[in-house]
This record gives structure tokens, C-alpha cells and sequence, in this order.
């Protein structure tokens, strides 16, 4: 027993295998071959398996920890965002108008604030006319929160594609409104010309 202990826990197997092989018999290879294969290598994958196992159950735990805490931090930005509509409301009515969202952009700590979710706030104009998608020139809460959240960060490439194919869109109209006028030209030019003839 003491030997078989010896041969499964510590790393010189061969000092004994090869002693009992050679002295006492050399069946006992086909004994010590299974049994280090089921023990040394099996056991051992097993066992770097389990191991392996909890690493990606715990990457998984921190995949969900990750995706609270992105969740969690865009609330608090939409709830700042909220906050400071408030603030950026100076007439009370529910609705930032443009001086009041140009006022807003022109602060300091606003600018600073918007800078680090990603967004450029120098150009208030462009900016107010990127949230204010209805072109009322005033914005309530929802549409500003909507707004900031949405233009925050990089642009993503799904943004792009969007924008790429809108374009195409308003490239293809153009040319057949382009191509409409031109016919109505051509016709009323010869309409003229036999008129004057």
C-alpha cells in the first residue's frame, strides 16, 4: 500500500515501477502502464478540467457583474441627465428652449461633464440640433435624456451603416428629382422655342 501511495504522489513513479518490474516480475509493466495512465494523466485532467470549469463560471459572474454595473451607471447618468435639466430650466416650463440649452452648454463643468461621456458640447448648435429631433427649437426632459444618452460614445459601426444608407437613400432621390426637372426644362424650352417660331 505504502508503495502504491508513493507511486501516485510522488513525482519518481519510474525508481519504483522499474525496481518491481525487473526483480519481481514483468507483467507488472502492463499493471503500472494502466495505472499511471488512469492516475497521472486522467486525474490530472480532471482535475485541470474542474479547474477550468471555475474559471469560466467565474468569468460568467463577472460577465453579469459587468452588465449591472453598466446598467446601474446608465441610470445614474440618465438620472444626472434629469437633474440637470432641472437646473438648465431656468423658466420652469417643462421645455429647455435654444438659449437655455445654449446657456447649458456653455458651462464649464457641463462641458467637462459631457466631454467625458463622449460627447463635444463647443459646438452647442450642432448639438442642440442632434437632440432636438422634432425641430421645435425646445426640448422637454425625455427628448434631452434621449438625446444625450443616445449621441454619448463613439460612433458605432451600425451607426455609420445607418447613416451610409440614408445617404444612398437621399442620393438616389436627388438624382430623380434632378432628372424630373431637367425633362420639365427640356420640355418647356421646346414648348418656347415653337411658340416664338
Amino acid at each position: 500500500f505504502w508503495t502504491i501511495f508513493e507511486l501516485t504522489f510522488s513525482g519518481c513513479w519510474p525508481n519504483y515501477a522499474r525496481r518491481i518490474i525487473e526483480d519481481v516480475s514483468p507483467l507488472y509493466s502492463m499493471f503500472y502502464f494502466f495505472y499511471v495512465y488512469i492516475v497521472v494523466f486522467v486525474a490530472t485532467r480532471i482535475v485541470a478540467a474542474l479547474f477550468l470549469k471555475e474559471t469560466l463560471s467565474q468569468y460568467a459572474a463577472d460577465a453579469e457583474t459587468m452588465v449591472k454595473e453598466r446598467a446601474k451607471k446608465s441610470t445614474w447618468i440618465k438620472h444626472s441627465l434629469s437633474d440637470l435639466f432641472e437646473e438648465a430650466d431656468t423658466n420652469g416650463d417643462g421645455c429647455l428652449t435654444e438659449d437655455e440649452m445654449r446657456a447649458l452648454f456653455a458651462h464649464p463643468k457641463v462641458m467637462l461633464w459631457l466631454k467625458e461621456l463622449g460627447l463635444d458640447a463647443s459646438d452647442s448648435d450642432a448639438l442642440i440640433d442632434l437632440i432636438d429631433e422634432k425641430d421645435g427649437w425646445s426640448v422637454n426632459r425625455d427628448d434631452f435624456v434621449h438625446g444625450i444618452t443616445r449621441l454619448r460614445g463613439e460612433a458605432r459601426s451600425q451607426d455609420v451603416v445607418v447613416l451610409h444608407n440614408n445617404v444612398k437613400r437621399l442620393r438616389t432621390h436627388v438624382r430623380e428629382i434632378r432628372h424630373s426637372l431637367d425633362s420639365l426644362v427640356q420640355a418647356n424650352l421646346a414648348n418656347l422655342c415653337k411658340e416664338r417660331l
